[in-house]
């Protein structure tokens, strides 16, 4: 039923009922609304400061265990005596003090207490090792010493020493008690010597917090910074094995991360007991790196909230009954004259309808409505004609009959009325034909036959609309008949897309590469891991819901290296490279991985990193089996080399045996001597760590001990003295170097002391740091292949940088006090082969020799390390 249709009387008691309603309304809602929002807010800052309130508390007692510590640390700084017994007594006298602490301890590194653990070995408070470590607690009751334990591995020794500053551990199980440790470094003479520390039990905290209520059913619990339950109320089964992070919500994991940042605040959740809605207030016990939870139902706590907003809705609704009875009351009283009206009108009204078009309206009524009767019946006398006619052409229109035209001569507007019904049917006979046109094309569908004839107002909107119907069916008809050519080739390049992608995703989860997308922040979190990550037993869920970042897997031995030096290329600017280190698998297992990073970073600085992994283990196996197979073989070749020089010295020594000639058994022996030196230089390589050098002062005390032997001379009248830094030279340095020694050396045991009662023999060998000249750093980087990196740095520098850099200089001098070498031989010109064999291999080593002839006979021959 139409609004308008309805009673006058309904009309103004709605009018008045609904026009109060929406001011009670408004007004009432703006009232609750405001109201209610007071009461909630304060509501949510009773409980907010409520949690503060215990946050406070227990920060307050943190403070007062924390300064337990710092106190005994600060005692042993100053303490003087070296007394292990009083200072036993101290740590028992302060634990008896605080009966909230569980114990109380100092632990000194080895001998930094008085310098005498090995006195102590095993004695109370003491290790294995004598180390002080005393021990004060009451863990089994009663207060007993006993030592530290795990020390050299747990935070509570190795923290405060890396920082040496005070800390707080996280919360752990010692000896099945639940406990944090408050930790302070201990300094002699500002270095590090040992930690003084406190322990609490967390047992109490759970005790006090199991207690706090809050409204009727409300109750609180303690967390670490990390979300590890430290007490609870009804589930003593959680406490230390359960976090936040376990209760599967993401408003808790939300407020977990709040509370590892540090910051309080509060969340609304579903009870995990319960199922029933609460509000999680939290606040950080700041000294602790703890946290205070509260738990409060929101019914509970908003139920001062709902009952006054009832009552305020009952108000209103009584306001709004005794306004809609006044208005009824007002109405009743101006309608009732109009209902009498109204009644004679629709009698007229049926008369009309009737054919009675002569009826009259009464006009006894109440003198204010008077002259609507009145006005009533001259319309009437007005009408009947026109209206007649009108009916006789509208009936003809209505039978189709467009030709029908008004015939009685009327004036006015009624003869306006008269020619607008005969306008009006000249023009509907002309819509009605070019329409049906219009139509006949639609249903052929053609929509390219526009509306030729156009209407002027209603006849306008049919003819437009029919006109904009039709373009807008030609504009759809094209559309889509283009959107289903693109719909077809989207969906071909969507097919090719997926079925790219599937192929894709099939190659890398089937290959033994594992994309990684990382975030560039500590540890870095994995914001995408493939699928094949299980290859090392992990699930992508184990990244990808932040249990483990990718640091968490990296071998801690090699963690900070890779940190480094992804630090080093992100700063540089580097778009990408290559690492090699080790990670651990969920087995535990040790695998090495080859990572090929790509670094992206945003014009605001922010860093994207992505990359891939992939199991290069075995590689690294047959790379280190290789190495082991090529240090044999290199041994066994120096161990040939030597055996077969060897054989060829003995080779010489039976031949020697032919001759009678003392020349030619002296050159024998000469050659015999010389290949002893190289087949010993063979045997130091075999007998090196590295096979690559050769420590030359073992060697050359070998070597002269050999010749001494050799030449059968009394030690009592030829001694040797020798002052040989220990260098290691390498096989192509090494090899001509010994050569010489024993040329010179035999020299001198063979020519010196002719006829001497005694001698003596010395021999040098130092090194020293010196500027070579440009033609000798010339001669070294054409020769020498250990020199790659000083020609890189000449390279960099230019000839300025030749002169700054420092060459390691060697200077051998072996020297005898005999008859001297004769004046007027040359030893550079000379028929010897020994002195020829000399200068030929100092030739070779790239040095130079010269001959001292003041004290005896002296060659001094000096060249720079290969």
């Amino acid at each position: 039923m139409r609004f308008k249709n309805f009673p006058l009387k309904s009309k103004l008691v709605i009018y008045i009922v609904v026009g109060v309603f929406l001011v009670l309304a408004v007004s009432t809602a703006v009232i609750i609304s405001t109201v209610t929002s007071q009461e909630e807010k304060l509501a949510y800052q009773k409980s907010i400061e409520m949690a503060s309130s215990y946050a406070n508390q227990f920060n307050t007692d943190m403070k007062a265990n924390s300064a337990v510590a710092n106190t005994i640390a600060l005692t042993m700084e100053n303490y003087e005596a070296s007394n292990r017994t009083e200072v036993i007594g101290i740590l028992d006298n302060i634990l008896k003090k605080n009966p909230n602490l569980i114990g109380v301890y100092v632990g000194y590194e080895p001998n930094a207490f008085d310098g005498r653990d090995a006195e102590y070995i095993n004695a109370s408070g003491h290790d294995a090792t004598g180390r002080f470590v005393p021990y004060c607690n009451k863990i089994e009751g009663n207060v007993t010493v006993e030592p530290l334990l795990r020390y050299d591995s747990s935070d509570y020794y190795q923290l405060p020493k890396v920082k040496e500053d005070a800390v707080l551990t996280e919360p752990y199980f010692y000896e099945g008690i639940f406990m944090i440790s408050h930790v302070s470094p201990i300094f002699k003479d500002e270095k590090f010597v040992g930690i003084a520390g406190a322990d609490v039990p967390l047992k109490y905290m759970d005790e006090v917090v199991s207690k706090v209520k809050a409204f009727d059913t409300g109750y609180a619990f303690m967390v670490s910074n990390t979300g590890v339950l430290l007490s609870y109320p009804t589930h003593k089964e959680w406490i230390g094995k359960k976090t936040l992070y376990d209760f599967k919500s993401k408003e808790i994991a939300r407020a977990a991360d709040d509370i590892k940042n540090g910051t309080g605040g509060y969340i609304e959740v579903s009870d995990s007991t319960t199922g029933k809605p609460v509000v999680m207030f939290y606040e950080p016990v700041r000294t602790g790196n703890l946290a205070f939870v509260l738990v409060i139902p929101k019914e509970e706590m908003l139920a001062g909230v709902v009952d006054l907003r009832n009552k305020l809705l009952v108000i209103s609704a009584i306001s709004i009954l005794f306004m809609a009875a006044l208005a009824y009351m007002i109405a009743l009283s101006i309608t009732k004259p109009i209902d009498e009206i109204v009644q004679d009108f629709k009698s007229i009204a049926q008369d009309a309808v009737n054919g009675k078009l002569d009826v009259r309206a009464d006009t006894e009524v109440e003198r204010d409505f008077r002259e609507i009767p009145m006005g009533l019946n001259e319309i009437l006398k007005a009408v009947i004609v026109p209206v007649r006619e009108s009916i006789r052409v509208t009936n003809a229109l209505a039978e189709g009959e467009l030709k029908e035209r008004v015939n009685v001569d009327v004036q006015g507007e009624f003869r306006e009325l008269g020619n607008t019904l005969d306008k009006f049917s000249e023009t509907l006979n002309s819509i009605i034909d070019d329409s049906n046109a219009v139509l006949t094309a639609f249903q052929q569908n053609n929509f390219k036959r526009p509306i030729n004839i156009h209407g002027e107002g209603d006849f306008k909107l049919l003819t437009d609309g029919i006109e904009e119907t039709r373009q807008a069916l030609d504009t759809i008809t094209t559309q889509r008949i283009e959107t289903q050519k693109a719909l077809m080739d989207y969906a071909k390049e969507l097919e090719c897309s997926n079925k790219l992608k599937e192929d894709l995703e099939r190659v890398i989860n089937t290959s033994p590469v594992i994309v990684f997308l990382w975030k560039y922040e500590s540890m870095w979190p994995a914001e995408f891991v493939s699928e094949n990550i299980t290859r090392l037993g992990y699930e992508v869920e184990d990244f990808t819901s932040n249990r483990l970042r990718y640091g968490d897997i990296v071998h801690p031995e090699d963690l900070e290296e890779m940190a480094a030096e992804l630090k080093m290329n992100v700063e540089a600017g580097c778009t990408d490279y290559t690492s090699e280190y080790r990670i651990l698998t969920k087995r535990g297992e040790v695998r090495w991985v080859d990572e090929r990073t790509v670094i992206q970073q945003t014009e605001d600085g922010e860093v994207h990193l992505q990359g891939i992994i992939m199991d290069i283990t075995e590689h690294k196996k047959a790379e280190d089996a290789l190495l082991k197979m090529e240090e044999i073989r290199k041994k066994e070749i120096h161990h040939r080399i030597k055996n077969n020089l060897q054989v060829i010295s003995m080779l010489l020594y039976l031949e020697s045996g032919n001759f009678t000639d003392r020349n030619v058994v002296e050159a024998f022996r000469d050659s015999q001597h010389r290949v002893k030196s190289m087949a010993l230089v063979h045997e130091k390589l075999y007998q090196s760590e590295d096979m690559v050098s050769v420590d030359f002062a073992d060697y050359i005390k070998n070597l002269v001990d050999y010749l001494f032997q050799s030449y059968s001379l009394d030690s009592r009248k030829v001694s040797l003295k020798l002052d040989v830094e220990k260098v290691f030279l390498g096989m192509d340095t090494a090899v001509p170097l010994g050569i010489i020694v024993n040329e010179l050396v035999s020299n001198s045991l063979k020519h010196a002391f002719a006829g001497e009662k005694e001698g003596e023999i010395y021999i040098e060998l130092h090194r020293s740091i010196e500027n070579p000249t440009l033609q000798e750093t010339n001669l070294i980087s054409e020769n020498s292949g250990n020199t790659k990196a000083r020609q890189q740095n000449y390279e960099r520098n230019g000839l300025n940088g030749i002169t700054e850099n420092k060459e390691e200089k060697l200077t051998l001098i072996v020297r005898d006090n005999g008859k001297g070498f004769p004046e007027n031989l040359d030893f550079r010109n000379t028929t010897s082969l020994g002195l020829q064999l000399v200068t030929t291999l100092v030739d070779q080593i790239e040095g130079d020799i010269r001959l001292d002839r003041s004290r005896g006979t002296g060659f001094e021959i000096s060249f720079f390390r290969r």
